[in-house]
């Protein structure tokens, strides 16, 4: 076995190189190095470069990535980057060159909000906290999950409690989301030889009923976890520990004052002449408007930006940086997302992704209650992994974004940060998903099963904007055409939105 170890410097990844046999070579990875480790050949670096990850891959058989777990780097941005595109990319590479098998550490505190009154066990639905310690293991999980998918790369996800060593647990009051190190070292290599195929996930936790979240199915006969470790000495220790608790909900507000992230495009664009009559706008991208406006349309008839006029304004905006996002929310009572990187596999993550969380972060912390989110629709992809087979394709099925264009991953996860804010804060974010924009003046000769013209598109988020509420903080909803083709239902964007399309494109599927 040529064992690859990503976030080495953690004291799991340690102990397991220790425990390892003598016969398996041990690489082992991370940003950087408290201490030298015995037996492993160490390398620094990034999973998020590409030519560092193709170096450490080579020879490579089996690959435990601790990374999105313990790797922390200079700022938030960074460390998130490295979680999800660095682990997406390690696995997409692992399956490309090969590899047996890959292993996640993630976390167990996904169950916080559940575990004073339920039994969570692997079946059970993750309930992460819009925080560095779950996003990061979160959302690797879920890239790693649609990797898995398509693939067939076999990735055993371990969500791990607080792994703890004897000197911790003998210097702090008992905590029932500890895990031995012993046990957390005994569940990775069992992860190393048990059979697997496709995407599995294990609960690894204490010994006995005290454990936060109870062993359930990794201690059936297919896996064979069996801890030895109940901190029973420990437990008089114990403080009270206070009942989880959401912050209290952001309350609405009059909308007057919108921010538009990604202004530049086309929707951008509609978007800006659409809002101008009902708000003020604060349109925002990053690149001034008059460079914007000389660039050739995306397609035959997309709209350009053209310079706002007062009381709208334009100011450049990078949502990769996060001090010029929470600058850009600053009085206003809403805010539009349409910022998209499509295809540039380094900044479809860092805009797509960590710029959603970088707009989250900054609605949070104005107390903006409206966020309206875009991005691609995710039911399109051929084959068994996607629904392609499939003609009656409602909202709120589960996205099945493939891995063969960076685009729709990276929204994914994006999308994923939006929702867990929503829920946390009681944020109000419909999320408005699009195929194809058209320009009923200029009509291609083939309309997707999921097309909206530019100005329906628009008029959709305007409705979003206005509307009082939702059903729940975060709704999903298609933002179609109505069209004969009955692929795509839009009854809901309808019906939530007080939205009705005005283009339909008949001339184009129209019997002549």
């Amino acid at each position: 076995m040529h064992l690859l170890i990503t976030g080495a410097d953690s004291l799991l990844a340690r102990a397991l190189i220790a425990a390892l046999p003598s016969d398996v070579s041990i690489r082992a990875v991370d940003a950087a190095f408290s201490a030298p480790i015995p037996g492993a050949e160490t390398h620094t670096g990034h999973l998020r470069d590409t030519d560092f990850l193709t170096t450490t891959l080579a020879d490579v058989t089996h690959i435990v990535n601790l990374t999105p777990l313990y790797t922390r780097l200079a700022d938030d941005n960074a460390t998130l980057d490295e979680a999800t595109r660095g682990s997406y990319q390690l696995a997409n590479a692992s399956a490309a060159a090969g590899v047996q098998r890959l292993i996640l550490g993630s976390t167990l505190d996904f169950f916080a909000p559940l575990w004073e009154n339920f039994r969570a066990d692997e079946s059970w639905r993750p309930r992460p906290q819009p925080t560095l310690e779950q996003l990061c293991p979160y959302l690797a999980e879920v890239a790693l999950r649609e990797v898995a998918r398509v693939t067939n790369l076999t990735t055993v996800c371990l969500r791990l409690g607080a792994v703890v060593d004897d000197v911790h647990a003998a210097s702090h009051p008992y905590d029932r989301r500890w895990l031995h190190i012993e046990d957390g070292v005994a569940a990775l290599l069992r992860a190393l030889e048990v059979k697997a195929e496709g995407w599995k996930v294990y609960h690894i936790a204490a010994a006995g009923e005290r454990t936060r979240v109870p062993v359930a199915q990794a201690g059936e006969e297919a896996f064979g976890y069996r801890p030895s470790h109940d901190f029973a000495g420990r437990w008089a220790s114990e403080e009270p520990a206070p009942p989880f608790q959401l912050p209290a909900p952001i309350p609405a507000r009059p909308i007057r004052k919108v921010v538009v992230f990604g202004a530049g495009g086309p929707l951008g664009a509609s978007l800006a002449e659409e809002l101008a009559p009902y708000y003020t706008v604060r349109l925002t991208d990053v690149r001034p408007v008059e460079e914007l406006m000389a660039i050739p349309p995306q397609s035959p008839g997309a709209p350009l930006p053209v310079p706002p006029q007062p009381p709208h304004g334009w100011r450049v905006v990078d949502v990769r940086d996060a001090a010029q996002v929470h600058g850009a929310c600053a009085g206003m009572d809403a805010i539009v997302n349409v910022s998209v990187v499509r295809n540039d596999p380094v900044d479809a993550f860092r805009v797509n992704a960590v710029g959603a969380y970088n707009v989250m972060q900054a609605a949070v912390a104005h107390g903006i209650q409206r966020v309206v989110h875009t991005g691609p629709f995710m039911l399109g992809q051929r084959g068994g992994a996607g629904y392609d087979w499939d003609t009656f394709l409602v909202d709120d099925i589960a996205p099945r974004p493939g891995v063969w264009w960076v685009y729709l991953p990276s929204k994914l996860l994006g999308q994923e940060i939006c929702r867990i804010f929503a829920e946390h804060y009681g944020l109000c974010v419909p999320t408005l998903t699009f195929a194809q924009f058209v320009n009923p003046q200029v009509l291609p000769k083939r309309i997707s099963t999921l097309a909206v013209s530019w100005m329906d598109a628009a008029k959709a988020i305007r409705c979003a904007l206005a509307i009082d509420g939702l059903p729940s903080h975060y709704e999903y909803m298609h933002i179609g055409a109505d069209t004969p083709l009955g692929v795509f239902p839009n009854g809901k964007a309808k019906r939530l939105l007080n939205w009705q399309p005005r283009d339909d494109f008949r001339e184009v599927y129209a019997r002549r």
